[in-house]
């Protein structure tokens, strides 16, 4: 009996590990065709935002990219924003606060958009950020009316 120990565990460890594996490949398809924006992020003026430290629980290699996301964001850099927060979701594929700032990349509040194309991206983003493991700061997120997305 003892020996089918470690065969059981070695079993259930491949299995969780498949499933993980298999759920980071669906969303990463899933990210693909929602057509995140990449690449350099262009900075007109140096990095001249002030301190932002937002203390998403996020891991740490994610941090950096976040916090300048948010930045951008805030300076109204959209495009680049989602860049960041793209660099983000590469570095923490479960912070859920960077689908956050891709979806408010998205949305221009202060401008007339023209089209529903940033609702549907931002309304796809955060079909993905609803299925990932929820913190107590990240589950006030989703808690909105999405009658309108």
């Amino acid at each position: 009996m003892k020996r089918s120990i470690p065969w059981l565990a070695i079993l259930l460890i491949s299995v969780s590990t498949f499933n993980c594996k298999n759920e980071n490949s669906e969303r990463a398809v899933q990210l693909d065709n929602i057509g995140l924006i990449r690449g350099e992020i262009k900075l007109c003026g140096g990095m001249e935002f002030g301190v932002v430290n937002f203390s998403a629980s996020c891991n740490s290699d994610s941090r950096e990219p976040f916090n300048l996301g948010i930045s951008l964001l805030h300076s109204f850099e959209y495009e680049e924003a989602e860049k960041s927060f793209a660099k983000a979701i590469d570095a923490d594929p479960d912070c859920v606060m960077a689908y956050w700032g891709v979806a408010m990349s998205n949305f221009h509040a202060l401008w007339n958009q023209q089209g529903t194309k940033h609702l549907e991206k931002g309304s796809k983003i955060l079909e993905i950020a609803q299925s990932l493991p929820k913190t107590d700061r990240g589950t006030g997120l989703f808690e909105c009316d999405t009658r309108f997305l």
